[in-house]
């Protein structure tokens, strides 16, 4: 089978993790993989991830910074020509849009039309994260557009899934239900050194990562958190964080209690040493990688009532959830975990016992060849 996967984001994260991951599992099926973006570190990051994939650049992503909205209308209409012929070009079975959200990129949304006046037979698109309401009745002949150029709209939750419904008018029965997956990560070995390091007087090891320093992911909550806890907490922060972050730890008396080793290459060691991940996400989610991977490594997730996050934790069984954008509720239920490491040690065990019947990436894999061949994904 000959699959191509179209994208067009200026931010490298989680969906296009997602879709490397994708690409590079469909070359190891033996599948043709093409995959063009307009950005080129977009396609280098992606060469490197999924050397076994045609990437390239394609297209322009010019159309972002057009001074009018005419002027935007008429550089979206030359791409859609660009990519119809582009796509004749390839003559892929499949087109796959991977679209960071609703309404997203205006090009991705575009593709299902130039797919089907190319004579693609197949055309699938990805939405990552939940939709915004409509506004005018633009929006709504556009959002029309998609879905009659589309035979299936996947989601990675049902939060997706149900906001489109609800926001967007996506119609019954053109929504997949597809979650994410995700392998375990390494660094099991490294992780008691690790841990000792972190903790030498068996503090509570509680830690969030990610790569994109944007406040909705929650760093003050965690900060919050950290501030009130009674029990001893180790505050543990990998990747990048915001400008001032620093600082306000410092003013919070947190400078002992919380460490920042920044981005590093054995994160997943971080997983495995780590007692609690923390996703204390205020908005802006779908279904954070990091809460798998952490599960894949036994290790639970205390994270947001927020979008799909409560889809991949079931509260008090493989994590908790709590109040958005509460600190007292994290800081609560980090004392509870605290004093019951045991019930931690359990809540561990079940995440990763989800992981392997919900978020591997073998299930989510055959779950697109399924869709890719016209034969409906299922999903438990």
């Amino acid at each position: 089978m000959r699959i191509l996967y179209l994208t067009d984001t200026r931010e490298i994260g989680g969906a296009e993790r997602h879709l490397v991951d994708l690409a590079a599992g469909m070359v190891d099926a033996g599948h043709e993989v093409h995959l063009l973006a307009p950005q080129a570190d977009l396609v280098a990051y992606a060469a490197r991830e999924a050397p076994g994939a045609h990437a390239a650049r394609a297209f322009s992503d010019a159309y972002h910074d057009a001074p009018t909205p005419r002027r935007r209308v008429a550089a979206l209409a030359a791409q859609l020509r660009r990519m119809a012929g582009a796509f004749r070009l390839i003559g892929p079975d499949v087109l796959h849009v991977n679209n960071g959200g609703w309404p997203g990129s205006d090009l991705l949304r575009l593709a299902p039309l130039a797919a089907r006046l190319a004579g693609v037979n197949r055309r699938i698109m990805t939405v990552h994260s939940n939709p915004w309401p409509r506004e005018g009745r633009g929006q709504s002949v556009a959002d029309q557009l998609v879905w009659r150029n589309t035979h299936v709209i996947v989601c990675p939750t049902r939060a997706v899934e149900a906001g489109l419904g609800e926001r967007r008018g996506l119609p019954p029965g053109l929504a997949q239900l597809v979650h994410y997956g995700v392998n375990a990560p390494p660094g099991a070995e490294a992780a008691p050194e690790l841990r000792e390091r972190l903790a030498s007087d068996g503090e509570l090891v509680v830690g969030m990562v990610s790569a994109r320093p944007v406040a909705q992911k929650g760093y003050d909550v965690f900060l919050e958190a950290l501030r009130a806890t009674a029990a001893p907490v180790r505050g543990v922060v990998v990747g990048r964080y915001p400008a001032g972050f620093e600082e306000r730890a410092h003013e919070a008396g947190l400078g002992e209690r919380l460490d920042l080793p920044g981005l590093r290459r054995d994160v997943g060691a971080y997983y495995h040493a780590f007692d609690v991940l923390t996703v204390p996400s205020t908005g802006e989610e779908c279904m954070p990688l990091v809460i798998l991977e952490a599960a894949a490594a036994g290790t639970p997730t205390f994270g947001s009532r927020l979008s799909g996050i409560p889809e991949a934790v079931d509260d008090g069984r493989s994590g908790r959830v709590f109040e958005r954008g509460s600190g007292a509720a994290l800081a609560a239920l980090l004392d509870e975990a605290a004093a019951d490491r045991r019930a931690v040690a359990e809540m561990g065990a079940e995440a990763e016992r989800r992981w392997r019947e919900k978020f591997t990436v073998e299930r989510m894999l055959a779950e697109h060849e399924r869709l890719y061949s016209g034969r409906d994904a299922t999903q438990a």
